[in-house]
């Protein structure tokens, strides 16, 4: 493809930074396109290490900041030998811009490093990573609302086992809450019993002075007549 002539400065740059503008775009596209990197095609295996608790209803930025991370280190570790779809992708997101003369750019510079880039391989390219990504999506998608379940489950479990802990406790309460109202009953009792008891016992104390002092007093009327009559 035949470099395209446009003018930078309507894309990127005001009238008074023309020049500077210019420069920092075309080496930031030359930079991104003559990086090759080679590594194997596999996502990190490893899940974020960052363990955050959050309310489901609101995504923590530190959470969200770590899974992307994750994501972007992902993709960079897909990053097929070559020049292919990556680097293409690198190229454009440093310039920053989505104008359609940065895309032409980049592909005719790309065709420099490498003329069997096309519009097809570059599609082609970004199926097989969007395609990776998604697996990846997947799999942790997967595995998320695995170990959520999990935890749910035994939230359950352990709910459940709380409640009944909870109302054999309640029955046991209610068992001896019983046993107080009998005991006390009983020492209720115990104290009308002895009231009674105690009653009839100072009755019989009372009777027996006043049997004895009348029995005594007949006796002594007897001896008195004794004493004066014989």
């Amino acid at each position: 493809m035949a470099k395209e002539k446009f003018n930078w400065k309507s894309l990127f740059v005001n009238e008074e930074g023309v020049k500077t503008s210019k420069t920092n775009t075309e080496t930031k596209i030359e930079e991104e396109v003559k990086t090759t990197i080679t590594s194997s095609t596999k996502f990190p295996e490893s899940e974020p290490s960052k363990t955050i608790n959050v309310n489901p209803s609101a995504i923590n930025d530190s959470v969200l900041d770590t899974i992307i991370e994750m994501y972007e280190s992902g993709f960079d570790s897909l990053n097929l030998p070559g020049y292919d779809f990556y680097e293409f992708f690198k190229a454009i997101k440093a310039v920053g811009s989505n104008d359609a003369n940065v895309y032409k750019m980049a592909m005719t510079m790309a065709q420099s490093v490498d003329s069997k880039v096309s519009k097809q391989s570059l599609l082609e390219g970004a199926s097989f990573y969007i395609k990776e990504i998604n697996n990846v999506h997947e799999k942790y998608q997967t595995k998320g609302n695995d170990k959520r379940d999990q935890i749910q489950l035994g939230q359950q479990q352990k709910k459940k086992e709380l409640t009944t802990e909870i109302s054999t406790l309640e029955k046991q309460i209610l068992e001896l809450q019983t046993q107080i109202s009998n005991k006390k009953n009983i020492l209720n009792s115990i104290d009308n019993d002895l009231v009674t008891e105690v009653s009839e016992i100072e009755q019989k104390i009372v009777a027996n002075d006043i049997a004895k002092n009348k029995i005594l007093e007949t006796i002594n009327t007897v001896v008195t007549g004794v004493n004066n009559n014989l």
